[in-house]
């Protein structure tokens, strides 16, 4: 049993109670785009993770009868997580999927953060419904994705100035210290990565249509690798601005997991008219691709990880676990072990 630490950002609503504190099925009530942050504490055995903590920092508020405003929770969270990846970890940001819980959404993330050993794991968690009724609570969890994008650009702004603020304050440090100096940066060089599966891609894609309509000189590369697992998302998604082909601007590679015998995109694609998912087939056109797009198609290793709807085998399958961790590690996709060759730096398949 292994101790894990995972962090928080969410656009849910804020529920005390006397056990913990926890977030509800709602959006923030003030507003769509209003952000808590927080951690929590995990013990994990297998595939399995029970709740031991949760810490929520506190909201920049003026409380009734008092001047004083509180420093802000995002101030408090990004000083936390800097400090942790100094200490030569990596980050990863979690976007999950629809129909799932605030509590679902933590222990997914620290599953995923158990696997990946040595790294820090942010959980992006958007008010999916968390119900056991997919066909109905599908058309309100997509609309509660598309509104959640606001929320994910607001987070991402404010980790854009966090650092923008670290490096302006580096610079001036070293550049006052004199060309002599053997002072070395502070700064750490460790990577931030994504990881969104499901309908967690469709957050990301209204998350990066918020922050190119809020302030498009913003659109750097943020984050190192893009992992999109399953995702819930059209397969011409790279072939428009207005969906995804702008998203290799925030990334140094993007890897797509897909799957053809996917059961749960059935009810995106066949029940709700939506267009052939980017999930099942991978995408629409291989020729129309951005260059750093990577695909790998887990139909052979899906129903053995997860023979109910074939959808978290990201998660689940061994062989994806591994080839996620070769992505995340930055190994060059020709020399990653069991893959093979669809189509040469461009489309590969896990064989078992």
């Amino acid at each position: 049993m292994a101790a894990v630490q995972i962090y928080f950002v969410t656009n849910r609503n804020y529920v005390a109670n006397n056990k913990q504190a926890v977030f509800g099925p709602h959006f923030n009530p003030d507003g769509v785009a209003a952000l808590r942050f927080g951690k929590a504490m995990f013990e994990v055995k297998g595939n399995d993770a029970s709740l031991r903590s949760i810490d929520v920092y506190p909201d920049a508020k003026v409380l009734p009868g008092t001047t004083t405003v509180p420093a802000a929770g995002s101030g408090s969270f990004l000083d936390d997580l800097r400090k942790d990846m100094k200490g030569n970890r990596d980050t990863l940001v979690f976007i999950h999927g629809f129909n799932v819980s605030f509590l679902e959404a933590l222990t997914a993330g620290a599953l995923v953060a158990a696997g990946l050993k040595k790294m820090n794991l942010v959980v992006f968690s958007w008010p999916s419904d968390g119900k056991a009724l997919p066909y109905m609570s599908y058309y309100s969890d997509r609309e509660d994705a598309r509104a959640s994008g606001p929320a994910l650009a607001r987070a991402y702004l404010k980790l854009f100035d966090f650092i923008r603020e670290l490096r302006e304050e580096e610079v001036h440090r070293l550049e006052t210290a004199g060309a002599d100096s053997t002072e070395e940066t502070e700064l750490c060089q460790q990577c931030i990565h994504l990881l969104a599966h499901s309908m967690g891609n469709y957050v990301l894609r209204h998350g990066i249509q918020a922050i190119r309509a809020k302030d498009p000189r913003k659109m750097v590369r943020m984050f190192d690798q893009v992992i999109m697992a399953a995702p819930d998302e059209d397969d011409d998604t790279f072939e428009h601005d207005e969906k995804l082909r702008i998203l290799p601007m925030l990334a140094r590679r993007i890897t797509v997991y897909h799957n053809r015998k996917e059961r749960a995109l059935v009810i995106s694609d066949k029940t709700k008219a939506n267009p052939d998912r980017l999930g099942s087939e991978g995408p629409r056109m291989l020729d129309l691709l951005p260059k750093k797009v990577v695909l790998v198609d887990c139909s052979r290793i899906a129903q053995a990880a997860d023979p109910r709807v074939l959808h978290s085998y990201y998660i689940r399958s061994p062989s994806a676990a591994a080839d996620i961790r070769s992505v995340l590690a930055d190994q060059e996709d020709t020399m990653i072990g069991n893959r093979e060759v669809i189509r040469i730096e461009r489309a590969y398949r896990l064989m078992q």
